[in-house]
């Protein structure tokens, strides 16, 4: 195929569709070394003298400071080792056999690699805090995030606010219960509304997970090898708040025992210790563990 006829049918391709789902590398290793990656695809050049594509990644559309490659005769490819918090141009050409280019590029794509949570500090929360602030470190993190945009495991954990510190810093208002009642209602994650008293967050790891937009401006959620944990609150054991864990205690768990959160009016929150939705035995040997104890 001639150059000017690369060049001609590479144009006509409609949108050339990279549709660039910028992904970081899952593996958890020192953030000097967590460069991301980006996956590309597009539409076929219908010629039989095309020889493959070159991919140009480059500052601005068109260059290739980042990076030329002659991917070969395939419409997609994973670009690796990307630098992390810097805007990418990407632009493909068709390439025939003879060498030549198409004269231009499809449209381009531009964006950062996906966002990534390295680490959060403190790492460790506890069950009914009402706010604590935590500080996430990791990569990518666009200057327009939302508090909607960070999420947990576990719908209990509550993003109370979000100040994006840094691409590779952000600082979160958090709370482990009172919480909204799932991730369906239109007012989750702290927007507001309604919130129903049921137990704080069961005891457990919280991943978290960051969402930001694509080189396309589509929502994409990033890997989470970072995570919070949640720990148990002996004090939770004095149910009736009157210092000391004893039979009134135990007297109130007997009467929810077997009750499960939304099954019936026995279940309150209070009696399920371990926020799991459920007074069960292993609330009850949570009693036992503190019987006696004076708060």
């Amino acid at each position: 195929m001639s150059r000017q006829t690369a060049g001609h049918r590479f144009r006509s391709v409609a949108g050339l569709v990279l549709a660039a789902a910028l992904a970081a590398a899952a593996m958890l290793v020192p953030a000097a070394a967590r460069a991301g990656s980006v996956s590309l695809a597009w539409d076929a050049v219908p010629d039989g003298g095309l020889a493959g594509y070159r991919l140009f990644i480059g500052s601005t559309p068109g260059a290739g400071d980042f990076g030329i490659l002659d991917v070969g005769d395939v419409t997609s490819i994973t670009v690796t080792n990307l630098p992390d918090c810097v805007d990418l141009h990407f632009g493909v050409k068709a390439v025939d056999l003879g060498g030549n280019e198409s004269p231009g590029f499809a449209e381009f794509v531009f964006g950062m690699p996906q966002p990534m949570v390295l680490e959060t500090t403190p790492g460790l929360l506890e069950q009914g805090m009402e706010a604590v602030t935590v500080q996430v470190t990791g990569a990518n993190f666009s200057s327009g995030m939302q508090r909607s945009d960070i999420a947990f495991d576990d719908p209990d954990v509550r993003v109370v606010d979000l100040q994006v510190i840094s691409c590779f810093e952000l600082e979160l208002l958090l709370s482990v219960g009172p919480y909204l009642a799932s991730p369906e209602d239109p007012d989750y994650n702290g927007a507001g509304g309604v919130v129903e008293e049921v137990p704080p967050a069961a005891i457990g790891t919280r991943s978290v997970r960051v969402t930001a937009p694509d080189a396309l401006g589509r929502p994409v959620r990033g890997d989470a090898p970072a995570a919070l944990d949640i720990e148990f609150v002996p004090q939770r054991t004095d149910i009736d708040g009157n210092g000391r864990v004893d039979g009134f205690d135990l007297a109130r768990m007997a009467r929810g025992f077997g009750s499960e959160y939304g099954h019936g009016s026995a279940y309150h929150p209070d009696l399920d210790l371990d926020g799991d939705k459920s007074v069960d035995g292993i609330d009850l040997s949570l009693l036992a563990e503190y019987f006696t104890t004076t708060f």
